[in-house]
C-alpha cells in the first residue's frame, strides 16, 4: 500500500471513529441512517403541567429526556407507565412513594441522587423543596406526544 492510500485509510478510520463516538452508534451503515439531533434546554420554553410543575422535554427515536422544575409542595400524582424511568435529582429534594419488594414504600431522594423505576412500577412525587429533576424515559412516552396531558397530571392542576 502506498503512503497516500495509508494516510487516506487512516483519516477515514479516524473520522469514522470520531463520528461513531459522537453519534453513539457502532457501524458506518448506522452513521449513514442515524439522524443526529441537538437540543439546548436553556433555549426551550417551559410548559406548566400542574401547580408548581414546569417541564422542558425532547425525544429521540428510542428515548426522551425531561427537566422538571418543581416548586416546594408540587405534587406529581400516583401513576405508572410502560417505560423505564431514570430520575436524577439535580438539586432539591423529593419524597417518592413507590413499590419496593411488593410493598408501598416512601423514599427521600436529594440533589445528586438517582432512582430508577422499572416499567409499570407505580410512583408519586412530592417536592420537599424547590427541585430540579432530570428524567429519562425509554422508550418514548407515547402519552406525552399529544398536546393533551395524561389523566394523572390533570389531577395535579
Amino acid at each position: 500500500m502506498n503512503i497516500r492510500k495509508s494516510i487516506t485509510a487512516l483519516a477515514v478510520t479516524a473520522l469514522c471513529v470520531n463520528v461513531t463516538a459522537n453519534a453513539q452508534v457502532n457501524t458506518i451503515d448506522s452513521v449513514a441512517t442515524t439522524k443526529v439531533q441537538h437540543f439546548n434546554f436553556d433555549d426551550m420554553q417551559s410548559e406548566t403541567i400542574g401547580e408548581g410543575i414546569q417541564r422542558k422535554w425532547f425525544h429521540g427515536q428510542k428515548g426522551q429526556m425531561t427537566i422538571f422544575d418543581l416548586e416546594k409542595g408540587a405534587h406529581i400524582p400516583w401513576h405508572q407507565h410502560p417505560n423505564e424511568q431514570i430520575t436524577y435529582i439535580m438539586s432539591g429534594k423529593v419524597k417518592i412513594k413507590t413499590i419496593i419488594d411488593g410493598k408501598e414504600e416512601f423514599v427521600i431522594v436529594s440533589g445528586g441522587e438517582v432512582i430508577v423505576f422499572p416499567e409499570n412500577v407505580p410512583h408519586e412525587f412530592w417536592a420537599l423543596e424547590k427541585t430540579v429533576d432530570l428524567d429519562v424515559h425509554v422508550p418514548v412516552r407515547q402519552d406525552w406526544l399529544s398536546k393533551e396531558l395524561p389523566d394523572y397530571l390533570k389531577k395535579s392542576e
